[in-house]
């Protein structure tokens, strides 16, 4: 079968193209020069006005596992504002708006162009039912990243300095999960949480239980990601999330992690979540142009933005 895809906006880092106005041809299944092909029979999509690419990547969203079964717990109605039939042989029923089930997330990430999708956070003990559901998602590629933040093994090793002992313990981790890369969210901050603190922990700040600060985990399982050689850099949600004045500590995250060697060491995810200047909620405004001089003037360091959608949402 041939196709030519015409008159879009033409993305494709690999190659360099950043958004040039162009036909595509595919000729059965790989992507050929469009000038090769008859277009009386080639099957022709006009593109015009939209972004053409290869499939989306998308390296956070919360699709699988125990927090997203959480959420449909709590939200039975959000399965009564949308759902799909079932056509034998074709496609599987599903249902939910905000905390869709496995089918549905499978159809409408495909529908939108993205064919790879991870899930970001999964519990090292709660990965196996991660698993589960991410086999049971259509048509997506996936992949997960199991938590490691406030894991005792790795706050027991990095606070004696034994960064070789947390690799180890890291690789089988990760072997044993089948996970993909290090999750963290909020360094720290779950070992606190556990006794009934933790709030606003910051960057420098010391976890009694183990004399260590955010900065020192950060730091540490970089050094591991590195030398396990992972296809992936540390995948970071930042202390202080949420709260006003919160962006003066995703700097001092980026910057402790500058000369840690060649390539991205770190991608922060959500970043707009970690944006904010002011030091009350009535003084709170946005730091992003802050955030991004210092992302773009920087190769350590990628992010996504995290940004807000209009409507109903389920916090996960």
């Amino acid at each position: 079968m041939e196709i030519i895809i015409k008159g879009g906006y033409v993305y494709d880092p690999l190659n360099g193209v950043k958004g040039e106005k162009l036909d595509i041809g595919i000729k059965d299944g790989k992507i050929v020069d469009p000038s090769k092909l008859d277009e009386r029979s080639a099957k022709v999509i006009d593109a015009s006005g939209k972004v053409v690419m290869p499939g989306g990547v998308d390296l956070h969203s919360h699709i699988a596992g125990a927090k997203v079964n959480v959420g449909r717990l709590l939200r039975p109605e959000d399965h009564y504002v949308s759902f799909i039939k079932a056509i034998t042989g074709v496609k599987r029923s599903g249902s939910g708006k905000t905390t869709p089930t496995v089918a549905t997330i499978g159809y409408k990430y495909a529908r939108m162009g993205w064919t790879t999708v991870i899930e970001p956070a999964t519990p090292p003990l709660k990965t196996r039912h991660t698993h589960e559901e991410l086999n049971d998602i259509p048509i997506l590629d996936k992949a997960c990243f199991p938590l490691v933040d406030s894991n005792w093994f790795v706050l027991d090793y990095l606070s004696k300095g034994e960064i070789e002992k947390c690799a180890a313990f890291i690789a089988w981790l990760l072997n044993a999960l089948k996970g993909y890369a290090l999750k963290l969210v909020d360094p720290g901050v779950a070992e606190l949480w556990s006794l009934g603190k933790g709030y606003g922990l910051d960057f420098d700040d010391e976890i009694p239980s183990f004399g260590i600060t955010p900065r020192e985990i950060v730091t540490g399982l970089c050094k591991v990601n590195k030398m396990l050689k992972l296809p992936h850099s540390i995948h970071l949600h930042c202390n202080r999330l949420g709260i006003p004045g919160n962006y003066s500590t995703t700097l001092e995250t980026m910057k402790a992690l500058e000369g840690m060697g060649d390539g991205i060491s770190v991608h922060v995810t959500h970043a707009q979540f970690n944006s904010y200047k002011g030091d009350n909620w009535p003084a709170l405004r946005s730091a992003a142009s802050e955030i991004a001089d210092y992302v773009n003037g920087h190769r350590h360091v990628s992010i996504d933005i995290g940004q807000i959608m209009f409507g109903g949402a389920t916090t996960m």
